[in-house]
């Protein structure tokens, strides 16, 4: 009986065992066809390997290439493209087919050309038009190189354009910024649009709360969306405060179903008012952005208030990614009878009379064509002149950008590093210290935050072009986290980003050569150890 019993477990055996080494052949056939860095193909083979069943599973959640998908889908036509698209697409909207639409930016219709004329040119043509027209429009404006490259970087990746603004305010802690976005809560008239990775009902969050039930039983309309795992801590009773005032919500990949995509996060923080404000930042909706909460002594980070034709691109991000949270068709409709004014009055830039505050939305995800906030910080780092200013709570760059802040330094370009030195994640602050080494040697300055927790994500480039938005300095947000900057081609705007850092540095502890001469070997080695899986956290 023993005997048959083991004779029976035997054949079952043998065939799961086959099954279990060809699922791992699989695995590592899509790991090499998947489009990704040698460093990330590396880690993803060492974690399947050494982890066959676990491994497997992590690369089923987090491993697949949606960006890859999304660019052979776009090549696709027809029916066959739909339902590629339905099964392989990470998101069914793209941000950048409103961008590239011709009632969004004026360049994107072709000048002085007839419809004659524009049936006979092929979309190559069409395109090289628009770069044309694109190109007058910056030599008009008298934009630099340095900019110039920039501008038409992101439009060609992505679709945003420059945009000329009325007014900013930099805010660098929480409890100004929040006053300020209550203030416009109070008075918005019409449409209040709120999208945050983490929003908690805390003291802030009860006071947002109350201020927006408020507003809506006013007949203000308002839509809030949320991150599927930054508030999947959110009270019931918060949630149905929020519907019985008759506020919509949404969640951007609701955990509950999608936990294939768990990993990727929308760590967006946009607050549009009457689409003529728009708050972005570091700071999502909790307490301890404003007092530091029960970890940290205090919380610094960054947010700008902008008004201006800005408004728009970040009007086009929230309404793709309320879509792609199940938001309703018609919210497309009501986007376009609401903003309508301000369509049929924008001008194009080169053809305004005072140009003030220029200014462009940067945005990427895992699933987007290119991975462009990363492209935007390895260009500002490239066409830096004199200086480089980053502030970052985690720093894990790819050897690319390693690279390119070495090549600058060694240039003579002055280059400054400043990260937490009291963080919220072992991590990321383990990784970050095993590049101080190959950076100090190269020039490079490198600063650890001491009082209380950085959370502010800005680069300042030759106090004349900077960014400030939810982005860190680390391949989570480049590749992974839904994120959006704003880019300010503007001296008053770079010198006061470069003002707040240099305050900062009176309370930081510099990381040189002495200091590294501390880091033991065992931290050494745990450290080395975690960079190994960096490319795939």
């Amino acid at each position: 009986m023993i005997h048959e019993l083991i004779v029976i477990l035997s054949t079952w055996i043998i065939p799961i065992e086959r099954i279990h080494y060809l699922l791992i052949a699989i695995l590592l056939v899509s790991v090499l066809l998947s489009d990704k860095s040698p460093n990330a193909m590396l880690a993803w083979i060492f974690t399947i390997f050494t982890f066959p069943l676990g491994g497997a599973v992590l690369y089923l959640l987090f491993g697949i290439n949606w960006r890859r998908n999304k660019i052979i889908s776009k090549k696709m036509a027809g029916e066959g493209q739909k339902l590629y698209s339905r099964i392989f697409n990470f998101m069914q909207r793209d941000v950048s087919d409103i961008f590239r639409s011709k009632d969004f930016f004026y360049y994107n219709n072709l000048e002085n050309v007839d419809d004659i004329e524009k049936n006979k040119m092929s979309e190559n043509e069409k395109k090289e038009k628009i770069r044309q027209q694109i190109n007058t429009m910056i030599k008009n404006i008298k934009l630099d190189n340095q900019e110039s490259e920039i501008v038409k970087m992101l439009y060609e990746a992505e679709g945003t354009f420059l945009t000329n603004n009325n007014s900013y305010k930099l805010f660098f802690n929480g409890k100004e910024a929040f006053d300020s976005i209550l203030e416009d809560i109070k008075n918005a008239k019409r449409t209040i649009y709120m999208e945050y990775f983490i929003w908690k009902a805390d003291e802030l969050g009860e006071k947002i709360k109350n201020a927006l039930v408020e507003k809506a039983r006013e007949g203000v309309k308002i839509r809030l969306l949320f991150d599927g795992v930054g508030t999947w801590k959110l009270p019931k009773e918060y949630k149905k405060e929020l519907r019985n005032a008759g506020i919509e919500t949404r969640w951007f990949l609701d955990v509950k179903f999608f936990m294939s995509k768990m990993n990727y996060r929308n760590h967006r923080k946009i607050a549009l008012f009457d689409n003529q404000i728009v708050h972005t930042g570091g700071m999502n909706v909790g307490q301890e952005y404003i007092d530091g909460g029960k970890r940290f002594e205090s919380w610094r980070d960054t947010n700008i208030r902008i008004t201006g034709e800005i408004i728009g691109q970040y009007l086009a991000i929230f309404v793709t990614d309320w879509l792609n949270s199940g938001g309703k068709d018609d919210f497309i409709e009501d986007i376009k009878k609401e903003a309508v004014h301000e369509l049929e009055v924008q001008k194009p830039i080169d053809k305004q009379e005072k140009l003030k505050y220029l200014m462009q939305v940067s945005s990427s995800g895992p699933d987007t064509e290119w991975t462009t906030l990363k492209y935007l910080y390895s260009k500002m780092i490239a066409t830096a002149k004199e200086e480089v200013l980053i502030q970052s709570p985690y720093f894990v760059p790819d050897s690319a950008l390693v690279s390119q802040l070495k090549m600058a330094a060694l240039s003579g370009v002055k280059i400054k590093i400043m990260v937490t030195g009291v963080p919220d994640k072992k991590m990321p602050y383990w990784i970050a210290e095993t590049y101080f080494a190959e950076l100090i040697e190269a020039g490079i300055e490198i600063f650890r935050y001491k009082a209380g927790f950085l959370h502010s994500k800005d680069i300042i480039v030759d106090e004349k072009i900077s960014t400030v938005g939810t982005c860190n300095f680390d391949m989570r947000s480049f590749e992974i986290n839904y994120e959006v900057n704003a880019v300010f081609f503007n001296e008053e705007i770079s010198k006061d980003l470069k003002k707040q850092f240099i305050e900062d540095l009176g309370v930081c502890e510099k990381f040189d050569e002495v200091r590294l001469k501390k880091v033991t070997f065992r931290k050494r080695l745990r450290n080395s150890i975690f960079k190994l899986i960096s490319p795939i956290m």
